[in-house]
């Protein structure tokens, strides 16, 4: 072999080498563009996946934690439970058909690649090169893939903990609106309006027992003015009312009635000064009370316990109101003590 068949030979050694380097160089750059779009696309599928596990949690704990008588709240956390469902469906069809899609894209254009060197293969001594081996289309890693998912159960965990929390405060709470007018033998007349949140789960049964010291006259009615039945039942010292709650009392999510209590002889007189004192307790987590005392006519404050939020003037009656928030079973006291002039 001559001198220059040895440097033609070379040089298509060298041609065939650069080639290569650059046949392979064109494959990796394609595989890399669409494992980059396909990490792209899975990461889209995180964050709506992440979107639909806390509007999803939220859902169900509402409507686990909803009013039972309130029938569209339930229906509209049914719904949205069912439109969240079928979004993660719908993002997991997507997710798959655009991984097959660029599968697809990537193999055509590598099989072009092929067909282009198959034909400046033709007419050359050496045969053209076998074609590459299938290798799948990578997206993100293992590790991204797995945070992605562990990001998700803490933000399932951490939903589900707010929104529990959240609308089981909201339904352990109770308004007590009292009004209570007081007659010049110390007397009292006792108005009180009650509401509630309810649902099976912080008000599983529809009765619930309420005691008041013997003499007392009691009285439970619906938002719509009808008696709600109740057994009474004598004990030392105390008299047992069982309350039954009907249907009349669900209004809008919230138990609402209205207690109606006549004592006698509730006042006391010593030293010409008349004392009135009373207390609430309730077993919900939070308790907010408005009691307003109606004092007999032409009668004049002495002092109050705690101190009057506001003193009012109501058909010639002198009004003071007490306003407060107590915990659960935390008592709210009150006093006032007032002259009637002869």
């Amino acid at each position: 072999m001559s001198e220059h068949d040895e440097t033609l030979r070379k040089a298509l050694e060298e041609n065939a080498k650069l080639r290569s380097e650059r046949e392979e160089t064109l494959r990796e750059a394609s595989s890399a563009e669409f494992a980059g779009r396909l990490r792209f696309a899975e990461r889209i599928y995180g964050i709506y996946a992440i979107g639909c596990v806390v509007v999803g949690v939220a859902a169900i704990n509402f409507f686990l934690f909803a009013p039972t008588y309130d029938m569209k709240t339930m229906i509209g956390c049914a719904v949205v439970i069912l439109v969240v469902y079928e979004t993660t469906v719908l993002m997991k069809l997507w997710f798959a058909t655009a991984a097959m899609k660029m599968g697809v894209l990537k193999e055509v254009k590598l099989l072009r690649y092929e067909v282009a060197r198959l034909g400046q293969a033709v007419g050359v001594d050496q045969p053209a090169e076998p074609s590459p081996q299938y290798e799948p289309l990578r997206g993100a890693s293992k590790w991204e893939r797995k945070a992605w998912l562990a990001v998700c159960v803490v933000v399932a965990m951490a939903t589900s903990s707010w929104s529990a929390q959240k609308f089981a405060s909201e339904a352990k709470s109770l308004v007590d609106k009292t009004t209570v007018t007081l007659d010049n033998n110390g007397g009292a007349t006792s108005v009180t309006e009650m509401e509630q949140p309810y649902h099976l789960l912080s008000f599983p049964s529809r009765q619930f027992p309420f005691y008041a010291p013997k003499g007392v006259s009691v009285r439970f009615v619906d938002p719509q003015g009808e008696e709600i039945p109740v057994k009474v039942t004598e004990t030392d010292g105390h008299t047992r009312h069982d309350v039954t709650l009907t249907d009349a009392v669900f209004v809008n999510g919230k138990m609402q009635y209205t207690r109606i209590l006549k004592s006698p002889g509730k006042a006391t007189l010593e030293d010409g000064v008349w004392t009135y004192k009373n207390d609430i307790m309730y077993s919900k987590s939070q308790n907010h009370f408005t009691v307003t005392v109606r004092l007999p006519r032409g009668a004049e404050v002495v002092s109050a316990e705690p101190k009057i939020n506001f003193e009012l003037d109501e058909d010639g009656r002198t009004a003071v109101r007490f306003q407060g928030t107590r915990g659960r079973n935390e008592k709210f006291a009150y006093s006032i003590r007032y002259r009637i002039p002869e």
